[in-house]
């Protein structure tokens, strides 16, 4: 029968007797928790190593999505040969390898303790081809973006893009913002993460009205962004703003507030940076911006091209692909 569905599907399927071996009722149970990039033979070499070392696993817990991979697995490790420090070292060192990072957890594996991912995006949540053809419909030069914004002076790339702003009203940028769709694998990617007991924090250098919308409609537990200010009276972003008033989230005191407010250590908190992952674009987070509205906007003069040029460093320092 088996034989039959290999052939018709073209699927190779291999079977073989199972012998059952009594497990012994003393076991020693760990948890595994790896998280990185995703790239093709991370289970492969985890499998390999594992065995390699007689680990067993008993259960597992997988999501590769947006460029992301997260998996928990639950081993028995009462068979391996080598004491745990050491067993840990390798097993750190061979995934570490593969550019992912490996945490345990050793007492009360069956309680996971609490996580929290927290995605730290210092880049533009614009993909280049949309910023291009923007850039190309409303007539702004390329030069334009790359000597308002760069990467390397983050602080007066916001403080600019704030300067264009002023005078927009807040209904104006938030009716853009709220025209920005989420790819369903992005939502997936959240979804699976709180489902698996990880809370979800973002960072970024985009304006805190786009990152908070953001963590919103993702349901996600936080979002730090870059506050600017707004006349109350009339509304609108505020004129005159200095240097001082853009402030730039800061990782360091971010953990510091996340590991008061959840109770969690140093070691409970993963950060994935785009700075790290070795990839172009926001690793977790694949956005939709919607074109139409932005240049619709433009053309009846509600956005000027100075408050465009604003905008498009309001989603974070755009750069060079």
């Amino acid at each position: 029968m088996l034989r039959n569905i290999s052939d018709e599907t073209s699927l190779k399927i291999s079977f073989d007797k199972f012998i059952p071996i009594p497990r012994s009722a003393e076991k020693t149970t760990m948890l595994m928790i790896l998280v990185g990039r995703d790239k093709p033979g991370i289970i492969a070499t985890v499998s390999k190593t594992l065995s390699a070392y007689n680990i067993n696993i008993e259960f597992s817990q997988m999501v590769a999505r947006e460029d992301i991979f997260l998996m928990d697995l639950l081993v028995d490790i009462s068979s391996s040969a080598l004491p745990l420090d050491n067993l840990k070292a390798v097993l750190r060192e061979k995934m570490l390898a593969l550019g992912i990072q490996t945490m345990f957890q050793t007492k009360d594996v069956f309680n996971k303790q609490k996580k929290i991912i927290l995605f730290n995006i210092t880049s533009s949540f614009i993909n280049p081809d949309t910023l291009n053809e923007i850039l190309d419909q409303a007539h702004i030069p390329r030069e334009t973006i790359a000597s308002t914004y760069t990467v390397e002076k983050v602080q007066p790339s916001l403080l600019a893009a704030a300067g264009y702003l002023e005078d927009l009203p807040v209904a104006v940028l938030n009716a853009v913002i709220e025209t920005i769709d989420i790819s369903p694998a992005t939502v997936e990617l959240m979804q699976t993460l709180k489902i698996m007991g990880y809370k979800i924090g973002l960072i970024s250098n985009g304006f805190a009205l786009f990152t908070d919308t953001l963590r919103k409609k993702l349901d996600i537990a936080y979002s730090f962004g870059v506050e600017i200010p707004i006349d109350d009276d009339t509304q609108t972003i505020a004129g005159g703003i200095t240097a001082e008033e853009i402030r730039i989230p800061n990782l360091k005191g971010i953990m510091t507030q996340l590991k008061t407010r959840e109770a969690v250590a140093d070691d409970d908190i993963t950060i994935i940076s785009d700075m790290d992952m070795g990839t172009p674009g926001t690793p977790g987070f694949s956005l939709v911006f919607n074109m139409k509205v932005i240049l619709d906007y433009l053309n009846q003069h509600i956005l000027s091209r100075e408050a465009l040029i604003g905008l498009l460093g309001g989603f974070g320092i755009p750069r060079d692909r």
